[in-house]
């Protein structure tokens, strides 16, 4: 109940920025449109400051056509609201078919505003993702009890994890918006030139893992702390966020969203509050107090369980506390939640497919920790994805800044052995949230 009301007031008061904007802005998206346009998939706005209009349902199916392999053409005859000489008639008729669109009330509304959630939903399924959408689609515990997602928390996740999404550097963080809202053509674009240069090269592994996401049963103390995180799920990331909307009772926010302790803050902070139900707080609000605070246990990575922070640095287990750069908190089992710079916005990651030689150490804030440690999942390959007949070139993308280490050292906890990691790490470490 808490996560739903808090999820409510976030959509209630989320508004996203209007007016001009400057073009070097949406420059990111100039390279994806290009690369789009020469595999005949875009012939629409190719320069700054026009990417950075509301996309339309009609752009995303244009963009579908080349990624799901469309008809295009006029119906020749008319269809919902689609007239018989549309020519995008035929594959907006295919994009429903396929359950890649949904109509709106009966209605196609080709020039309405897109959101991010019917966009992530349709890239991922035009992807072949639909083992991932359908495993969080519905997630429960071990113990078979439900846990209250967000709407569009599947796309969300999907999405994130296959880096369809785009951070905005922290001087644009205005033009963050969640994923109900409309979405921006430059965004967009960006998230279909991502989409068909994953057909040439896999599945990311950090979307194969989603077909197995499985966390161990969460106890009366745990629960409703994990559930204010998850319900954020959809949120962007924003420097220096800790609230869904921009009215923080801490500082104002360019954006509602979050960076990675903000988020740790508002699941620990917010509702209820960590206390009531019998959990330490963290201390402080950025990744810096947290890592260097006297709260909490440290424990080994491979003890770690529902709430417990995992904190991330360049040397990993050698990383001294006051040097980690992103925190992140686990749902057991090997899989997290966190805000991720990387990750575009609040997401659920596994472990061993996010940044394992970046794990510093863990520590708990639940009462008598110690348990036994949990065994992580391993994701299981699924078959190989669909190849587009034209290659494509990966789009640009934009460097994430970097959260500044607060000096004066504090020696810390000693660092703790990192966990295996199943399957393949990355070859560049992600930039810290």
């Amino acid at each position: 109940m808490a996560a739903a009301a808090l999820l409510a007031g976030a959509a209630a008061l989320a508004a996203p920025r209007s007016g001009p904007v400057p073009a070097a802005a949406f420059r990111f998206a100039e390279a994806p449109a290009a690369e789009l346009r020469a595999l005949g998939w875009w012939r629409g706005e190719m320069k700054g400051a026009e990417l950075g209009r509301d996309a339309t349902r009609r752009d995303l199916v244009r963009l579908l056509a080349g990624l799901a392999d469309l008809p295009t053409g006029a119906l020749g005859q008319p269809w919902a609201d689609v007239a018989a000489d549309d020519p995008d008639g035929q594959a907006a008729r295919e994009a429903v078919r396929l359950r890649l669109l949904l109509r709106q009330g009966g209605q196609m509304a080709l020039d309405r505003p897109v959101n991010a959630r019917a966009a992530q939903t349709a890239v991922a399924r035009a992807l072949g993702w639909d083992d991932a959408l359908l495993k969080l689609a519905r997630i429960t515990d071990a113990s078979g009890a439900r846990i209250p997602t967000p709407p569009g928390f599947a796309p969300a996740v999907v999405a994130r994890e296959g880096k369809l999404r785009r951070n905005y550097p922290s001087p644009d963080d205005g033009l963050e918006r969640p994923d109900w809202a409309p979405m921006r053509l430059a965004d967009l674009l960006y998230m279909a030139g991502r989409g068909a240069d994953i057909m040439q090269e896999g599945t990311p592994e950090a979307v194969r893992a989603l077909e197995q996401f499985a966390i161990p049963a969460l106890d009366p103390a745990t629960r409703p702390v994990v559930e204010r995180a998850l319900a954020q799920v959809g949120q962007p990331y924003v420097w220096g966020g800790e609230w869904p909307d921009p009215r923080s009772p801490l500082d104002p926010q360019a954006a509602g969203g979050f960076d990675c302790s903000g988020l740790v803050w508002f699941a620990y902070r917010s509702g209820a509050g960590a206390k009531q139900t019998g959990l330490q707080v963290p201390d402080g609000r950025t990744t810096y107090t947290m890592a260097q605070g006297r709260r909490g246990k440290v424990v080994p990575l491979a003890l770690m369980q529902a709430t417990d922070l995992v904190f991330f640095g360049d040397r990993g287990r050698r990383t001294p506390n006051n040097a980690v750069s992103h925190v992140a908190m686990s749902l057991g089992g090997g899989w997290v939640i966190q805000s991720s710079g990387s990750r575009a916005g609040v997401t659920v990651s596994y472990l061993p497919a996010y940044w394992p030689e970046g794990m510093q150490g863990a520590r708990t804030y639940r009462p008598g920790a110690g348990a036994a440690p949990v065994a992580p999942v391993t994701p299981v390959t699924p078959t190989a994805p669909v190849t587009p007949t034209t290659p494509t070139a990966p789009p640009t993308t934009t460097a994430v800044p970097v959260t500044p280490a607060v000096p004066a050292p504090v020696p810390g906890a000693p660092p703790q052995p990192v966990i295996p990691a199943p399957g393949t790490t990355p070859a560049v470490p992600p930039p810290p949230g």
